[in-house]
């Protein structure tokens, strides 16, 4: 064998090497994932840069949907339901037509002002809290973007490259496939916001304090602090804002 191949041989024995490496460490991590999801309820999705306030108001929409689907509160997802709306417009007499199309137009109608927030405030934690009361939920969801950095700009990550990493790691975490069944719940949605950010539509609740007889699921976006630093905003004149309306769930 020649010094030249034998340096060749080495060269990629090495790179195998390091891969397998990477790819046990990725296999750990995931293990690791899978554990904290399952028995402390908790998801990390770290984005290796900066976010954009729009980008912030498309995760959280795009989670509640997600979890609308997931805990059975909805027979299709999101999508599948809106394409079914436009193809069967003359349902409009049914029963459960009309169900299907008082949840769709309350889940607009707080997907719409959540728009409307973003635009005013920062908003640093959002709640779902499905059934029960919002004193005493049946579950409780929580979405902290404390640890986000948002920015403006052409250098901030693309919404679409985000959503693909964030729904990634929640389907590798497995934090939302409770297979038992789950009967219909109303879903209330509180969102901390600043106290003076003159929203109209979401009812200041002062004295809210998220309930600890529940299990929290926390699902925490946060930016990697080794491509981007910020001063912590400070949360203290921020309060909570509650939904005046809930999303009631519905099945076929």
């Amino acid at each position: 064998m020649t010094s030249e191949h034998s340096k060749i041989t080495k060269s990629l024995r090495y790179k195998v090497t390091i891969r397998m490496h990477s790819a046990m460490q990725s296999d750990e991590s995931a293990v690791e994932m899978v554990r904290r999801a399952q028995d402390e309820g908790h998801v990390d999705v770290i984005f290796p840069g900066t976010v954009t306030q729009d980008g912030c108001c498309r995760f959280v929409s795009e989670i509640l949907k997600c979890i609308l689907y997931q805990r059975q509160q909805l027979p299709m997802t999101y999508d599948q339901l809106v394409y079914s709306q436009k193809k069967q417009p003359g349902q409009s007499a049914d029963l459960a037509w009309r169900k299907c199309q008082q949840t769709m137009q309350e889940l607009e109608e707080v997907l719409q002002q959540l728009e409307v927030l973003y635009s005013l405030s920062r908003v640093p934690r959002v709640l779902l809290l499905l059934g029960g009361s919002v004193i005493l939920p049946k579950e409780l969801y929580e979405i902290n973007m404390e640890a986000l950095v948002v920015a403006s700009g052409d250098r901030c990550l693309r919404v679409s490259s985000c959503l693909r990493q964030l729904f990634r790691t929640l389907f590798v975490a497995d934090l939302l496939s409770d297979t038992r069944p789950v009967r219909l719940m109303p879903t209330t949605v509180l969102v901390l916001a600043h106290r003076n950010c003159g929203v109209e539509w979401f009812r200041p609740k002062l004295q809210f304090k998220v309930p600890t007889r529940v299990k929290k699921h926390v699902i925490s976006l946060s930016t990697d602090s080794r491509s981007h630093k910020e001063l912590t905003p400070d949360w203290q004149d921020y309060v909570w804002f509650q939904a005046p309306m809930t999303i009631k769930g519905f099945n076929k």
